[in-house]
């Protein structure tokens, strides 16, 4: 009985390696050759399964009665691969569809305390996000965001948020060019405008994008060359950029869509590392430099700074956990008044784990200590928006994810802001999101 055991599991291990050596090509051969081995698998599962039956009717054991099912349905997941693989093989390689996805999230958010102007409590529709990754040829491929939410004053925004066309040397080497989230940290190019795909209910207030609070240009319109290197160490990431300035209006950034409003660029770098002697753990060190003209309502320059950050990031994940760590380190200068060099900081940790079936628990703790001096965050902070002032945050929550597509989370908060006079501010958010 148990030598009928090994021999199935034999056979039904070498089944599933025949699968998943028959997983790269897609040629006809390869296919007729997996049928064959299929069809001669299924005659020895046969005899090995009148065996079993022989086996249990002389021994009465009950084990041998739950390998049948388990062969069935190695089985046909066999048999469903091989499906799948001949419909493969059958498309034209150049095959170019238009890929849509979206994402679509409503929420609740209640306060108690002195709330900023910036922000309101209420039931609120949240962001309906249109995804579309289109195969442009065997070596050009695209990324379209297109968004559609509502702001604070209950007007429809609408915006292009990413308009890449990228060019692939290789699979470890890509050019691209048009509008992207700027590749600083971790959070800004894992996450985009679909709430769907992160953990918590918001992101980080400091990592936010432009119009809703972040301190760090969230997207850049110019060039990214994103590369990867296999080393003994483990995998590297590089990812090199240089786009148009940023600009501050009425408080806030400006990404310059239509070209330069100074003489200088913007430029920056990501560098990550995957070590191979601990996988899931990546860490990182992120740059930027680029000169940012602000400008008052009535579009009169009034402020010019050099903007200069450096900082660190890490990031973790297995099984069970999610944690998230990121740096960034201000030395800005002046040029346009007498403020001269500022340095500044800010910073957040969150982590996750999973508590139970689709279950998951969620903690952050953020920091901005931010120059009141500089001209960089003193603009931000223009009565209408406290975006620029220090604060520090804390986050619990809990996400349930109802199935792959959906999720339901609750968030509390604990908000203590420079810019709102120093009162602390706690929020309730509830949220509900979806991506198709």
């Amino acid at each position: 009985m148990r030598t009928s055991k090994i021999r199935l599991t034999a056979l039904s291990l070498s089944l599933l390696a025949a699968f998943s050596a028959a997983a790269q090509p897609t040629d006809s051969d390869r296919i007729k050759l997996l049928e064959q081995k299929f069809n001669q698998s299924l005659s020895v599962i046969d005899q090995l399964q009148k065996r079993i039956a022989e086996l249990e009717q002389r021994q009465g054991s009950a084990a041998a009665a739950v390998a049948v099912p388990e062969v069935a349905t190695r089985v046909e997941t066999l048999e469903r691969a091989v499906s799948d693989l001949a419909t493969s093989a059958s498309k034209a390689p150049t095959d170019t569809g238009l890929p849509l996805h979206g994402f679509i999230d409503v929420g609740y958010a209640s306060a108690s305390g002195s709330r900023p102007a910036y922000d309101n409590p209420g039931f609120k529709l949240g962001t309906f996000d249109i995804y579309l990754t289109p195969q442009l040829g065997d070596r050009v491929k695209g990324l379209v965001e297109l968004a559609f939410e509502y702001g604070n004053d209950g007007g429809l925004g609408t915006d292009l948020e990413r308009l890449q066309l990228g060019y692939v040397f290789s699979d470890n080497l890509t050019l691209w060019g048009g509008r992207f989230h700027t590749p600083l940290g971790y959070w800004n190019t894992a996450f985009h405008h679909g709430a769907q795909i992160q953990t918590s209910v918001t992101r980080p207030r400091m990592v936010a994008f432009e119009d809703q609070g972040g301190i760090m240009p969230s997207h850049t319109v110019g060039a990214w060359v994103n590369a990867k290197v296999d080393t003994a160490m483990g995998r590297w990431r590089l990812d090199a950029f240089v786009g148009n300035s940023d600009s501050l209006r009425d408080g806030t950034l400006d990404y310059n869509a239509s070209g330069y409003n100074n003489s200088t660029p913007a430029y920056g770098f990501n560098i990550g590392l995957r070590p191979a002697s601990m996988p899931g753990l990546t860490l990182g060190l992120h740059g930027l430099s680029e000169k940012i003209n602000s400008y008052d309502i009535a579009t009169t320059l009034n402020g010019q700074i050099e903007l200069q950050v450096l900082g660190g990031y890490a990031f973790f994940e297995s099984d069970n956990w999610e944690i998230i760590g990121e740096y960034y380190g201000f030395n800005n200068n002046d040029t346009f008044g007498l403020a001269g060099k500022n340095q500044s900081s800010a910073g957040f940790i969150q982590a996750g784990y999973l508590l139970a079936d689709r279950l998951t628990g969620f903690a952050r703790y953020e920091k901005a200590d931010l120059s009141k001096k500089d001209p960089y965050f003193a603009l931000m902070n223009n009565g209408t928006t406290n975006f620029g002032s220090s604060y520090y945050q804390s986050t619990i929550g809990l996400r349930y994810d109802v199935d792959p597509r959906s999720a339901m989370k609750v968030q509390y908060e604990q908000i203590t802001d420079d810019g709102n006079a120093g009162q602390t501010v706690n929020w309730l958010r509830a949220q509900y999101s979806v991506r198709f």
